[in-house]
């Protein structure tokens, strides 16, 4: 099925720069990167390590049931991408979930999967209303695990600017759709332009693609300028989830 467009050239420019990044981390030449302990790969299945590849070759919405490991693939697409975000680059990645609970469940798996320093930006958490403040927490954090509505604020204050994005990710992405005026769908809206000089690399995931009235495949794929991927090899899936609803999984786009 195909998408919207990937955002034109910003985003052909950092295809340029993370397009080596897969196959080098796979084959162990890390030239001048810094060592990470941890490695999500040792225990990636093969499909995750399959829907990673794709998502650093464009931007992609990660269509599977729960339980399916939706959120180790967006780990194993920060991990490969580390050469952007790791300090001292000033790029970050944002991890967007739709609650407070989601928020902290995952940020602790970011934190137990790999090495990345992690700041948690919810209702729970420190509020920070200066510009200065946020300058120190981009100083200190690579990767921030956030509510859609705070980055739409910080967005919009100039607090963080879209082109220090390297990786966005949207947990639960069925919330945003072109007639929504949910915080996942204004981020997208506003500051998602191919004017901008450079744009970040977009992962989505969800187990409900189509989601609300009027709600489509090809508005989320619009709106997220991503293309829906989901797992041909259903056996495979069946190993690790054992749901009946999985044969009702039919949009094989690999």
């Amino acid at each position: 099925m195909e998408g919207g467009d990937s955002g034109g050239t910003p985003v052909e420019s950092l295809a340029e720069q993370i397009s080596t990044l897969f196959i080098g981390g796979y084959e162990g030449s890390s030239g001048g990167e810094q060592k990470q302990d941890k490695d999500p790969r040792k225990i990636a299945r093969k499909y995750q390590m399959d829907l990673c590849k794709k998502a650093l070759e464009e931007n992609i919405i990660v269509y599977l049931e729960t339980g399916c490991g939706k959120t180790h693939i967006a780990v194993l697409l920060m991990y490969e991408m580390r050469n952007l975000i790791k300090k001292p680059q000033k790029n970050i990645c944002v991890f967007l979930a739709p609650t407070n609970a989601l928020v902290e469940q995952q940020a602790k798996v970011i934190e137990d999967s790999t090495d990345f320093k992690v700041g948690i930006c919810c209702g729970s958490s420190k509020r920070l209303k200066r510009h200065h403040e946020w300058e120190k927490e981009m100083e200190k954090y690579e990767v921030f695990v956030m509510t859609p509505q705070i980055l739409l604020g910080k967005l919009c204050h100039c607090f963080i600017s879209i082109e220090l994005i390297a990786l966005l990710i949207f947990d639960e992405c069925h919330y945003a759709q072109l007639d929504s005026d949910h915080p996942y769908a204004e981020i997208m809206k506003v500051f998602y332009k191919s004017t901008v000089a450079k744009l970040p690399r977009i992962f989505g995931m969800t187990a409900s693609p189509k989601f609300g009235k009027g709600a489509s495949i090809n508005t989320l794929e619009t709106l997220l300028h991503a293309k829906v991927y989901s797992v041909e090899d259903k056996e495979e899936l069946e190993q690790f989830v054992h749901s009946p609803k999985l044969k009702y999984i039919t949009m094989i786009l690999l």
